[in-house]
């Protein structure tokens, strides 16, 4: 009898501690920061999750800071769709810049570019750091590449600083070309291989822009000759192909190094057999048209 008087009010504070709702929580809650801390982060959404069953039946919410612990949580096992969720929701309830970084990143990493893009316009000017502002509008710019909006990407670019980085440098080369800015391409891309002479595309656009001028020069004065094939006629020609044949020259030298360094790109051997055969160089432009059929 004295056993069972003993055990009564044990049992009975056991009962009330599990009822008691702040028990509860704080319960859930340690669970959680215990998962955290120890890098088990299934287990840290587990815990969430049944903190936010808890919460639902008392009409309450989960404080911020378990929110951000589980997001981060579902970053670290890469469950984007929920990482989503829980950023966007840490994002609306507090001003944290953090949230928003992590959002991008997880717009990036799923592919999401256009959300990426229209999170990143809308908060721009809540981006404070310098660096982290020159990240972001990079990251902008390239979005707007990638969608051929070159008119907004070459705007941005001019309200950025110095880009520093060859391949969004050469993207600008690409928006200005595109818009039919090919002076300014120009200059930018001499400037982006004076810094890095080799840098691959670079060169390549440059040697390609070198000889589509050539042709045009060389075709424009063959038509005016034809017209007109006098002596006089002949002797400003082989003038002005003299200049011609050193364009095509130094396209040819850098043809000649990216096909050394990439033997099998069928777009340089085809650029070299052009140019050889405009240089009356007919051994190495027949070597060229052995490359391309032994290619097929």
């Amino acid at each position: 009898m004295r056993i069972r008087k003993f055990f009564a009010p044990v049992i009975l504070l056991a009962v009330l501690a599990s009822c008691n709702p702040l028990k509860q929580i704080q319960t859930h809650q340690n669970s959680m920061q215990e998962a955290y801390d120890a890098g088990n982060y299934n287990q840290v959404l587990v815990a969430f999750n049944q903190l936010e069953n808890y919460h639902a039946t008392k009409e309450s919410s989960v404080k911020l800071d378990y929110v951000k612990m589980a997001a981060k949580s579902a970053l670290q096992v890469e469950k984007y769709s929920q990482a989503e969720e829980l950023l966007k929701r840490w994002n609306a309830e507090s001003d944290d810049f953090e949230a928003l970084k992590l959002l991008g990143d997880v717009y990036r990493q799923t592919g999401k570019t256009d959300k990426e893009y229209d999170l990143w316009s809308e908060n721009f000017d809540r981006i404070e750091s310098e660096e982290m502002k020159k990240e972001i509008g990079t990251r902008l710019f390239a979005i707007e590449m990638e969608q051929k909006e070159y008119d907004k990407a070459l705007e941005r670019a001019r309200n950025m600083p110095r880009m520093s980085d060859p391949k969004i440098v050469f993207l600008r080369v690409e928006a200005l070309d595109a818009t039919g800015k090919t002076e300014e391409a120009r200059e930018v891309n001499n400037a982006l291989l004076k810094d890095n002479p080799d840098y691959k595309p670079a060169m390549e656009w440059k040697a390609a822009d070198i000889y589509e001028r050539a042709e045009k020069w060389y075709k424009a004065e063959m038509s005016e000759y034809n017209k007109n094939p006098e002596y006089t006629a002949y002797v400003y020609l082989k003038r002005e192909l003299k200049k011609i044949s050193s364009m095509y020259r130094q396209a040819r030298d850098i043809f000649e190094k990216l096909h050394q360094e990439n033997p099998k790109n069928e777009k340089y051997i085809k650029y070299l057999k052009n140019i050889y055969l405009r240089l009356e160089m007919r051994e190495e432009a027949t070597k060229m048209d052995m490359l391309l059929d032994n290619q097929k």
